[in-house]
C-alpha cells in the first residue's frame, strides 16, 4: 500500500468517526458532541483553506513543509471526505436541534436532520431568540465555509487531469 492511500485512509477513517459522533449527538441528544463534531470539521476546513492559500502562495512552501499534504485528499478520497464532512455538520446541527433549546417547537431526531438540511441550504426558520439564533448563524457560517473551502477545491483537484 502505498504513502498517499495510507494517509487517504487515516483522512476518512478520522472523518468517518467524527461523523459518526455526529449522528449519535442526534439520536442521544447530546449537544456536547455535537459541538465536538462541529468543532473538528469546521476547524479541518479553516486548515485546508488556509493551507491551500499557503501553497498557492509559494511555490517553495510545500517543500519545506511536506506534512500539508496530509490534510489534501486524492481526487477519489476527496468525494468521501467531502460527503462525510456534509454530513458530519448536517448531522452536528441536528444534534443541537433535538429538543426544544433552539427552536420553540420541540424536534425529534428526523424533524432535526430535516432542518438541519435546509438551514444549511440558507432557508429561513425562526429560532429562539439568544442561543437558538447563534446555533442558526453557526450553521450558516459553517456551511458557507464548506461550500468556500472544499467543494471548489475538490473540484479544481478533479478537473486536473493528466494528459496521456
Amino acid at each position: 500500500m502505498s504513502r498517499e492511500t495510507r494517509r487517504d485512509i487515516v483522512l476518512v477513517v478520522t472523518l468517518c468517526l467524527v461523523s459518526a459522533v455526529g449522528m449519535a449527538s442526534v439520536f442521544w441528544g447530546c449537544r456536547f458532541l455535537a459541538w465536538i463534531a462541529i468543532a473538528i470539521s469546521d476547524l479541518y476546513l479553516l486548515i485546508v483553506l488556509l493551507f491551500a492559500a499557503l501553497r498557492a502562495e509559494d511555490d517553495a512552501f510545500l517543500d519545506r513543509h511536506p506534512w500539508i499534504t496530509h490534510f489534501f485528499p486524492r481526487k477519489t478520497a476527496g468525494i468521501l471526505v467531502v460527503t462525510l464532512l456534509l454530513l458530519t455538520i448536517l448531522s452536528g446541527f441536528a444534534g443541537l436541534y433535538v429538543g426544544g433549546k433552539v427552536f420553540p417547537a420541540v424536534k425529534t431526531p428526523l424533524d432535526a436532520l430535516y432542518t438541519s438540511f435546509f438551514i444549511l441550504g440558507f432557508t429561513d426558520y425562526s429560532p429562539k431568540p439568544g442561543y437558538g439564533q447563534l446555533v442558526v448563524i453557526g450553521e450558516l457560517v459553517s456551511g458557507v465555509l464548506l461550500a468556500a473551502a472544499v467543494f471548489p477545491m475538490h473540484i479544481s483537484r478533479i478537473s486536473t487531469f493528466k494528459s496521456r
